[in-house]
Parts: C-alpha cells; sequence; structure tokens
C-alpha cells in the first residue's frame, strides 16, 4: 500500500528522515550569509524545539552534500560531519564513577564515533557522483597510517573503507566495559589528535588537499559541563583544515568555558547563529513563503502528476534566485491557503448571525446592555445580516461606560449607508471594528464550549498558531490530512487533485494539536509538571479576560511583570521563565511601550498552540500586566492560593455568566 498524504505529513522530526536531506530539505531564502560550510571558525547554533536545528545542520554534511541525487558536485571543499551524542551513555562518563579517566574515556568515545564518521565520508566519496575518477581510485585502495592502527589495534592492512567496521566494533567494547569498568578501558585514544592525524596523513599523499572538515555537535546542552569544556577547547583551538561547531536549545544553560582562564568568545572563537532570528523568520512574510513551500514540497510527493514545485530547486544553493521571484512565492502561498482554506473574519461573523444559536446570544447580550442603559431601544436595531461584523462588534461596544446606545445606532445606520465615508465618526467606528472583531467572535465562542471557533483554521492561522515552530506546522498538517483522509470513501481520489480540507477537518485538528500540546508539557525536562501547571493556569486566565464583556483590550496571549528588577523576582520563576522558554512554552520579546504602570523590559507570549484549547487568540495584540506577587501566585502557589487569586479576577473583571468549563480546564482534565 502506498504512503497516505497524512503519513508524509507525520514525519516532523530530524530522526525520521534519512541522512541524505538533498530535495528533502527546504533551503532559508537568506541561506547565503548563513552557510556553515564558509567559515573560517566555530559556529554555535541556537533555536528553539522544533525550529529544525538538526535539519540545518544535516543538510550542510556529507551524507547529503554527496547525495546520490547530485548530478553536479562541483566541489570538496568543505564537508560536514554530523555527530550527535548519546545522552545516556555521555551521563556516564563522569569524574564520580570513572575517577580522573572519565576525560580519557569521553574523549576516546567522540574519537571513536568522528573516525566511524569520516569513515563513512569516505565511502561515500567513492560511490558519489563527484567527477575526480583517479581520486576515487585511491581512495579505495588506501591505508589507515601504522601509527593508527597500532592505537586501534587493528591491522596494518586496514582500509579507510574498512575504519567504521572496525571502530563500531571498538565503541561497543567501551560501551560494554562502561557498564563494569572494574579494569583499564579496552582503548584509549584522542579522538581530536586522531582526526587530525588521518586528514594529515590524506594530504600527506596527495589527495583532499584543499578539503577542510567541520564537525558540527548537536544537542550540545545535553552533554556534562565538564563535557562541554572540552569541547570548548576544540572550539577555540580549532583551524583549517578541522573545526568544530555546537547546536543547542536556545536559553539551554551552557558552559562557555575552557581548560584555561579564557572563556570561548565570540567574534574571536566563533559566531552564533539564531536559526530563527537570524537565518528562517528575518521577516514573517519570508517565513510564511518557507513554511509554504515546506507545505508544497510535501504534497509534491504525494501527487508526483502534478507540477506544484521542482523539488530539484528547494536544497540547491544556486537556485535560490528563482525561489525569491514574486511568482514563484504567490504560487507557493496561493496553494498553501487553496490546500487550508480560511472563512475571513466578516465571514464568521456572518455565520454566527445565521446561526440559531449564537445569533440567540448576541441578541442576549444587547439586550441586557440596554436594559443596563436603561435604552428603549430594541435588540435588532444594532443588528443587520448584511453587516456582520459590524452588528458582531455592536454587541460589545454597547457594554462600554461611554457608549451612547441611541448614538451608536445612528453611526451604524450611517455606516450602513456609506462604509467608505471619510467622516471622522464612521472612520472611527470603522477602526473600532477592526480592532474588536476577533475579540467579539472569541467572546461568543466562549459560552458554548463544544463548538470550536472558526478563527482557528486556514494555513494563516496554522502558520500563526505555529510561531516559527516547524514542528508545530507539520503537526497541524498531519492532523488536518488525518481528518481528511477519515471522512474521504476512496483514498485513491486524493491522488487526483490538490486535497482540500474542510474547515471542520482543519478545527478539529486544531483543538486536538492544542490538546497534545497541552498534555505534552508535563514531559518536557525536569520542570515539566511545573511548567504545564503554569501553562495551563495561563490559559485560564487568558480565557477569563476574553469573557469580559466589554472586550476593551481584547485578544490577551501575553504578559509582562510591574518590575524592572529581575531581582525581585522569586529565583524559582526566574529558573520556571528560562525552562517555559527553553521548552517553547513562553515566547520572549522585548517590551513595546514603558509607562509608569510597566516598567518592564520582557514580555510573555503563551505558546500559541494552546490557543484553540483556551479559546484564546493566536495574535500577540493585548497583555496582562502582573504584578510581581500575583506572578509568584500563578507560578509557585498551591492551588487554593492560585484558586483565591482566579476568582478575585472574575470578580474584578465583572465575569458574571462565566461558563462551569473554566474552574478546571476547558476537557475537564485537572493541572
Amino acid at each position: 500500500m502506498k504512503e497516505l498524504l497524512s503519513q508524509i505529513f507525520k514525519k516532523n522530526r530530524a530522526e525520521e528522515f534519512p541522512d541524505d536531506l538533498w530535495n528533502n530539505f527546504v533551503l532559508p531564502i537568506d541561506y547565503e550569509q548563513h552557510n556553515l560550510l564558509t567559515n573560517a571558525k566555530g559556529i554555535k547554533v541556537e533555536g528553539g524545539r522544533g525550529t529544525g536545528k538538526t535539519m540545518f545542520l544535516k543538510y550542510h554534511c556529507f551524507p547529503t552534500q554527496l547525495s546520490p541525487k547530485r548530478t553536479d558536485i562541483k566541489d570538496i571543499d568543505n564537508i560536514g560531519i554530523y555527530w550527535r551524542p548519546d545522552t545516556h551513555f555521555v551521563q556516564l562518563i563522569n569524574k564520580n564513577y570513572l575517577g580522573d579517566k572519565w576525560g580519557a574515556v569521553f574523549n576516546t568515545y567522540i574519537g571513536l564515533s568522528l573516525l566511524i564518521k569520516f569513515s563513512e565520508f569516505i565511502q561515500q566519496l567513492i560511490k558519489s557522483n563527484y567527477k575526480d575518477a583517479s581520486l576515487k581510485k585511491e581512495l579505495q585502495k588506501l591505508l589507515i597510517p601504522i601509527f593508527l592502527t597500532e592505537e586501534l589495534k587493528a591491522a596494518e592492512t586496514t582500509l579507510y573503507l574498512e575504519l567504521a567496521r572496525h571502530c563500531h566494533g571498538l565503541k561497543y567494547k567501551l560501551q560494554n566495559w562502561l557498564n563494569n569498568p572494574s579494569k583499564e578501558p579496552p582503548i584509549l585514544i584522542d579522538g581530536k589528535a586522531s582526526l587530525e592525524y588521518v586528514i594529515q596523513d590524506i594530504k600527506g599523499q596527495g589527495l583532499l588537499t584543499n578539503t577542510s572538515y567541520h564537525i558540527f555537535i548537536d544537542e550540545f546542552e545535553n552533554l556534562r559541563e565538564e563535557q562541554q569544556i572540552i569541547i570548548n577547547d576544540w572550539m577555540k583551538h580549532g583551524e583549517q583544515p578541522l573545526l568544530y561547531s555546537i547546536a543547542y536549545k536556545k536559553f539551554a544553560k551552557i558552559s562557555h568555558d575552557t581548560s584555561g582562564v579564557e572563556s570561548t568568545q565570540r567574534r574571536n572563537d566563533h559566531r552564533i547563529v539564531d536559526l530563527i532570528n537570524d537565518v528562517y523568520a528575518r521577516d514573517e512574510y519570508s517565513f510564511k513563503v518557507f513554511a509554504a513551500e515546506i507545505i508544497v514540497s510535501k504534497l509534491q510527493e504525494f501527487l508526483p502528476n502534478l507540477q506544484l514545485i521542482n523539488k530539484n530547486i528547494i536544497s540547491d544553493i544556486e537556485k535560490l534566485h528563482t525561489r525569491r521571484d514574486s511568482m514563484y512565492q504567490r504560487d507557493m502561498l496561493k496553494i498553501a491557503n487553496i490546500v487550508f482554506p480560511e472563512l475571513t473574519y466578516s465571514e464568521i461573523a456572518e455565520q454566527i448571525l445565521n446561526d440559531v444559536t449564537l445569533n440567540s446570544r448576541i441578541q442576549k447580550n444587547i439586550e441586557q446592555a440596554l436594559k443596563e442603559k436603561k435604552s428603549t431601544l430594541k435588540s435588532n436595531v444594532f443588528i443587520d445580516i448584511n453587516f456582520p461584523d459590524a452588528s458582531l462588534v455592536n454587541s460589545i461596544l454597547l457594554y462600554r461606560k461611554k457608549t451612547v446606545p441611541s448614538q451608536l445606532q445612528k453611526t451604524f445606520e450611517e455606516y450602513k449607508l456609506n462604509p467608505n465615508s471619510k467622516e471622522k465618526i464612521i472612520a472611527q467606528y470603522k477602526e473600532q471594528i477592526s480592532n474588536n472583531i476577533v475579540g467579539s467572535i472569541l467572546y461568543i465562542y466562549t459560552s458554548y464550549p463544544q463548538r470550536i471557533c472558526p478563527i482557528y483554521s486556514g494555513f494563516n492561522r496554522f502558520y500563526s498558531m505555529s510561531k516559527n515552530n516547524l514542528r508545530h506546522l507539520l503537526e497541524l498538517c498531519y492532523q488536518s490530512f488525518v481528518e481528511l483522509e477519515s471522512s474521504t470513501q476512496n483514498l485513491e481520489n486524493l491522488k487526483e487533485s490538490l486535497p482540500i480540507v474542510p474547515i471542520e477537518s482543519q478545527l478539529k485538528a486544531a483543538k486536538f494539536c492544542s490538546k497534545q500540546e497541552l498534555d505534552t508539557i508535563s514531559e518536557l525536562g525536569p520542570y515539566g509538571q511545573d511548567l504545564q501547571k503554569i501553562a495551563n493556569r495561563l490559559g485560564r486566565i487568558f480565557y477569563l479576560k476574553q469573557r469580559i464583556r466589554t472586550q476593551s483590550k481584547p485578544e490577551n496571549i501575553h504578559f509582562s511583570v510591574e518590575t524592572l528588577a529581575l531581582n525581585s523576582i522569586d529565583e524559582k520563576i526566574n529558573i520556571l521563565i528560562n525552562q517555559a522558554m527553553l521548552w517553547n512554552v513562553l515566547q520572549e520579546y522585548e517590551s513595546t511601550k514603558g509607562t509608569a504602570d510597566n516598567i518592564s523590559t520582557k514580555e510573555y507570549m503563551l505558546t500559541p498552540m494552546l490557543a484553540p484549547f483556551y479559546k484564546i487568540t493566536p495574535r500577540k495584540i493585548h497583555k496582562i500586566v502582573f504584578s510581581v506577587e500575583n506572578l509568584k501566585t500563578i507560578f509557585l502557589e498551591d492551588d487554593e492560593k492560585f484558586d483565591n487569586y482566579y476568582n478575585r479576577l472574575i470578580k474584578e473583571w465583572k465575569i458574571d455568566d462565566e461558563p462551569e468549563l473554566i474552574q478546571k480546564s476547558l476537557f475537564g482534565d485537572e493541572f
């Protein structure tokens, strides 16, 4: 049975792809300035969870560089070698367990791992489409140097092609020994020196004389601090033809120390590449096009008979100019929007007015507002199916203190006669509609827990909820296609044309992914359960804010704190905020403005993937400013104290029709 469309999108981790990423990796549009192979010093690549660090690194390494799918391999002057440490294995290599020999054992482990990779590079080069047949012939018969055979306890006739197999055996022995290190290690080598030796040996024989090697060490944060120091030494003293670079989660606490008195220094010893801010999302439009290209390239894999995208260009640096063409970019966005259609806010408002239950809710809201303002006007004068967005916003504006019902009715009538009028009162009214339409839509839907608000469907909304997290985007696509396939009687029909995922299917997918994301938080690192509790509390507060009937500051999903001094905040809170950013539960921004009431310099946004679960906005519009004491209650206090604070908010914000659903979570789960 051929692979389903959903299964193609299910692969959202680098580990699920082969090491050869050619025609699978979509090269960032501004890639030239961030080519990791053109630097003369080491690089520190940082990116949040799900931002594609591993894929980015592997694109620069020899399985992709020498891919059999590439027919025009022009040079091999810079070769990348990817290595990710075995987290469990390296944790055993420490002084408490092994004594002073821990460093030699760690060095040996890296050395064997990199020698295996180097041998695999030789094997792949020989099989590749690189044109130098003479070089390949010489490499096929090349023996490892005699001194290395002694160190590795190998036969004197061991070929470089055989080195990987031999080192795998030695690595196996080392791992077995580590489980019971009562005797001396089965082998000890200097990893850095061994790799330098084989590189110089090959150059000395007139082969690969212009080639430099870039070692990319992934998940650097998973190494022990003392192990990181060894790598830092190598990075600081790296020079052509052997350089070392690392990648780690942004906000991870990593060591910059070396075994000497100096730390690794930015610019002098390395440069930092922020995968999102520097490479993928320097501007929102470029990243949106990039996201569309990823979706379209996967669709092309499923629909080979349609010409959606030329997969031969997505991984090729020489084809970037083609992908920068405005027509090409519009085509990518058009396809993504066809597959994942969305309703405009005006269309959603029209749906609400045409829905008997939701329309009834609007009328009741208007009647209640008119009653409180002692107005004799009827609710129907504020509703017109031909102006759905204005009608919906009217139901909110009527609750505001400064709104005079008769004046609003007059403005509404004038607006209906000439919506494009330049008169000041009409212009202000149109601005009110624009600023409040999403909040008004969400306010209606918060009253109905089982209904999913349509603002969570569509490529643009999927992109907004993913917020630069490619894994989230792919998961939304995957679940959408699962829903589509479950409602399709003949799956073969999906291969005949571009699939279009119905709005309802997208909404079910968004709801599922959002709930799944919340459930997963408890598994994230040592503070996972704390982070899940914090996310749930923040989600409930933002949801409660969405229940304010005036919607004077609608759409809340981020917050700041009423202090500039970090030392005034409990240290445990600082740790939890850092962990929340590390695992993409919170996203940090510089404050857009400071006022007398808010002198903080940072703002923190709850991951927008949780928006469908809590029926809140995925957009960063208005924020809540917490006092230090309130922040402490949310982050540290027990449920009883948080509930007391929460109940105070209900009274303060005058939430008099709060649905029972937010007393726990929207699905009845407790956190």
